[in-house]
């Protein structure tokens, strides 16, 4: 279909120019554009935002209901709509981009909410948008103004910012519910175009719980999150009252991308500390699946700022702004009015330039423009107009003003005009996700190479290596770096424009939406988003277990028999459990066991007097047979490393509060559960350090990394050994198998039933053998949908959510459902 050029109606309507993101190059546009790849194949992209990127207003065709509709580009965001719009153009990718529509014009200019309008002309405004791939959503005006003007504006835009709410304008319940409502809204209208198959692209702080409520409707679906915003560090985002439900919103996805990597981090640690959950500095494990984490600096539409520039209405903007400005030196700024603009530290550090430095006065002007902020501030518009004035009024004149200051929307020709002529860019904003202005500045530069002076806390500062970066609080400091820039000789500015030129070509919109995609499809494929486990079968569980005449359950305790706890001592066996075991053990045809990492003492106390009940302490380093004496396996083992391992364990546990040492016979175990839950994550990577270097590398041990702890151990010892002897050298007696847990421990059991399983099926006689043996040896991590309802029936169950990465074949949700399970087993042994 052929979709209309809007880049000219942009040039044309456009009033404000969102200042873009870092790029560099020392060659021809065209020669950066011709670097993006192809997708490898053919890709369907469905784009989230708040916002489309067009406005609708009524043509003048249908002065009355039914409406027909014009639409032209929306101001503002340039830089991610620039990103997304590039996407059509690749030839093995389609895009789709989902989003509010906002409020429409009538013929007089005047705005109305699309509350009102009738089915068909809403209809209309589908049809419309449909020739520019878009996909409107509606929002009533009261969810509307409370999800976007209430809590995104008031309360997670300053947070995220690095600002409180202010407590005169505290957060409304209503707000939170706006919010919910909005992101349920969305999860509707993507779900309504969703094929499987297809990646959904959710953007910026507007709709951070849209991930996890579109893969409830979507479990198998790719979604990629974008934060276009900071991310503050944990102390801060830990005040949000509704932090919980945000972080695992967002973790609903399946790649969450960043600006710079000290937003990740935060982010990270954020899950740490609020959420408990481990992370690496790559991904987050959420409850089994591995939500892998990226960053990836967005940039600007590189080409349309270079065609803009060239103009020639803004060539002559550019005479007329010299001859106003004859033999001055022009330094300009354009920030939004908001606290984190920084804009009242530039000011006060001009002023001190121009106190430190009497020579630059008369010749330096400061080209100040503002828009309006996120919310009005009228002491910070106060403070701002009175540093102007004070600093015209001691260093102007009748003839000149060192200060033109001007809160007003500037017309796009002359702010290009502006970045064109000026002899230095100041930007002092004290938090910004990337202030994509500073390259738009540097495209604008060519002619002139101007340097830039960039505040260390955007996140531009990080990828822009020729800028001069400044600390805003530092007046003197900044002083004294426009001075520095302003003398800078002519070999020293070109060094550093081609530095910072070359990376704004080479980085611009459509590379980095073009990486973000790929790197999300990568992170599919390669496998950190593990495929789905499915629940466990009970109608099969339970016709296996009725049809068999041997049967073998394992069970693990902590986690899988009763909850984990914060406090070991706490997880005692439930009486419904004990009774189901009981049961199931009096079977002769059953043979029970509990495989646990605690020692044989605590066993002992809480299961021991089960009769016919078999019981593995220490992760398999002891058994117990039914009637029989506990046997160590290790009897013969050198475990004089134990001193060696509790002298390191001492020392990371006097330095971590809420820290505590388990020493069983044949392994020790680190718990960091209690202590501080980032401090505690560090603390035992340090700890693993020094263990590997110390110990593990001179002994016959292994360091096991668990929730919350560490265990040291020999390396001949795991649950699947003990697995492999209860399951005897003859393991075809077995035509009913069970083994349940929830921790990387278990594991071992899992892929040691897998390989056993292999072998029966192998060896399995006839037709039926060979299918078994051919469907369950396959290349995913999950056993094979076919061999998993084949006899002997082999049921490995792991505890947690449907895509948590696991060698088991089945999954319940928690320790609840396999007492439950073994609740109804037991019942068909009674009914028996």
């Amino acid at each position: 279909m052929h979709k209309p050029n809007l880049d000219e109606a942009a040039d044309l309507s456009l009033k404000v120019v969102s200042l873009s993101r870092p790029s560099s190059f020392s060659g021809k546009i065209e020669d950066a554009h011709g670097k993006h790849k192809e997708f490898s194949a053919h890709v369907r992209i469905i784009a989230a935002s708040h916002f489309l990127p067009f406005s609708i207003a009524v043509s003048e065709e249908t002065p009355t209901e039914p409406y027909q509709w014009k639409v032209s580009r929306r101001s503002g965001h340039t830089a991610m709509y620039a990103g997304i719009r590039s996407l059509s153009d690749n030839p093995n990718a389609d895009c789709t981009h989902v989003g509010w529509i906002g409020n429409y014009k009538d013929l007089k200019g005047e705005e109305h909410s699309c509350d009102d309008l009738s089915h068909d002309s809403r209809s209309n405004i589908c049809k419309e948008l449909e020739k520019y791939d878009a996909v409107p959503v509606f929002v009533d005006e009261s969810t509307a103004n409370g999800h976007y003007e209430g809590y995104s504006k008031q309360i997670l835009w300053p947070l995220l910012h690095y600002m409180s709410w202010s407590d005169s304008n505290p957060m409304k319940p209503a707000w939170w519910d706006c919010y919910n409502k909005v992101s349920k809204t969305f999860a509707a209208a993507i779900s309504a175009i969703y094929k499987e198959g297809d990646i959904v692209w959710i953007h910026d702080y507007h709709l951070l719980l849209l991930p996890e409520m579109f893969r409830a409707l979507n479990p198998k679906a790719t979604i990629g999150l974008f934060l276009h915003s900071p991310f503050p560090s944990s102390e801060l985002f830990r005040s949000l009252p509704n932090r919980k439900e945000i972080l695992y919103g967002m973790l609903g996805s399946t790649s969450i991308g960043f600006q710079t990597y000290s937003y990740a981090r935060h982010f990270l640690s954020s899950c740490t500390r609020v959420l408990g959950l481990e992370s690496t500095p790559t991904g987050i494990d959420n409850m089994g699946n591995m939500v892998a984490i990226g960053v990836f600096p967005i940039g600007i539409d590189a080409r349309q700022v270079q065609e803009r520039r060239s103009l020639p209405t803004v060539q002559t903007k550019m005479k007329s702004l010299r001859e106003m400005f004859a033999n001055k030196r022009i330094i300009i700024g354009r920030d939004r009015l908001d606290e984190v603009a920084g804009i009242k530290q530039k000011l006060e550090a001009f002023e001190k330039f121009l106190e430190m430095y009497p020579e630059w006065q008369n010749n330096v002007v400061l080209i100040q423009v503002t828009q309006p902020g996120q919310t009005r501030q009228p002491k910070l518009e106060a403070k701002i107009s009175e540093l102007v004035t004070s600093i015209n009024s001691n260093y102007g004149s009748l003839e000149f003003m060192p200060v033109m200051y001007h809160h007003t929307f500037l017309n796009t020709d002359e702010y290009m005009a502006l970045l064109n002529i000026a002899d230095l860019c100041l930007i002092t904003v004290i938090r910004d996700g990337m202030n994509t202005g500073s390259l738009e500045y540097v495209v604008c530069q060519q002619d002139k190479h101007s340097p830039l002076l960039l505040s260390e806390f955007t996140g531009t500062a990080g990828s822009v290596s020729g800028a001069i970066q400044i600390n805003p609080w530092d007046y003197q400091g900044v002083a004294q770096a426009i001075d520095t820039a302003l003398r800078m000789s002519p070999e020293e500015k070109k060094v550093r424009y081609k530095e910072m030129y070359r990376h704004v070509m080479n980085h611009d919109a459509q590379y980095w939406a073009t990486t973000v995609i790929q790197d999300l499809r990568a992170t599919v494929l390669a496998g950190q988003s593990s495929s789905v486990t499915p629940k466990l079968d009970m109608a099969l569980f339970v016709k296996g277990f009725k049809a068999s005449k041997r049967r073998m359950i394992m069970l693990d305790y902590d986690g899988t028999l009763t909850p984990i706890t914060n406090i070991p001592a706490q997880a005692l066996p439930p009486p419904e459990m004990l009774e189901a075991l009981r049961t199931l053990c009096a079977d002769p045809r059953n043979f029970v066991s509990v495989i646990s990492g605690r020692d044989r003492a605590f066993l002992e106390l809480h299961l021991g007097d089960i009769e016919g009940l078999a019981l593995s302490g220490e992760h398999g380093s002891f058994i117990r047979y039914p009637g029989g004496e506990w046997i160590n396996l290790l009897a013969e083992m050198d475990m004089s490393w134990k001193d060696e391992v509790l002298s390191i364990f001492e020392f990371y546990t006097e330095r971590t509060v809420g820290a505590t040492i388990e020493a069983k016979e044949t392994s020790i175990t680190w718990h960091f559960r209690n202590a501080d839950p980032e401090y505690g994550e560090f603390q035992a990577k340090e700890c693993m350090n020094h263990l590997e270097n110390s110990v593990v590398s001179k002994r016959p041990v292994e360091i096991l990394v668990g929730k919350k702890c560490l265990e040291v151990r020999p390396i001949s010892v795991n649950k699947g050994e003990i697995v492999k002897r209860l399951m005897g050298a003859n393991p075809k007696q077995w035509d009913f198998v069970v083994c349940a847990g929830d921790d990387k421990t278990d594991e071992d059991m899992f892929r040691s039933l897998r390989t056993i399983k292999r072998s029966v099926a192998g060896n399995v006689g006839g037709e039926e053998g060979q299918h078994a043996v051919s469907t369950s040896v396959g290349t995913g991590t999950n056993w094979s949908s076919t061999s998993m309802r084949l006899p002997p029936y082999y049921f490995t169950i792991t505890v947690g959510p449907p895509d948590k990465r696991s060698a088991a074949a089945w999954h319940v949700s928690s320790s609840h459902d396999v007492v439950e399970a073994l609740m109804l087993l037991a019942a068909c042994d009674n009914a028996e």
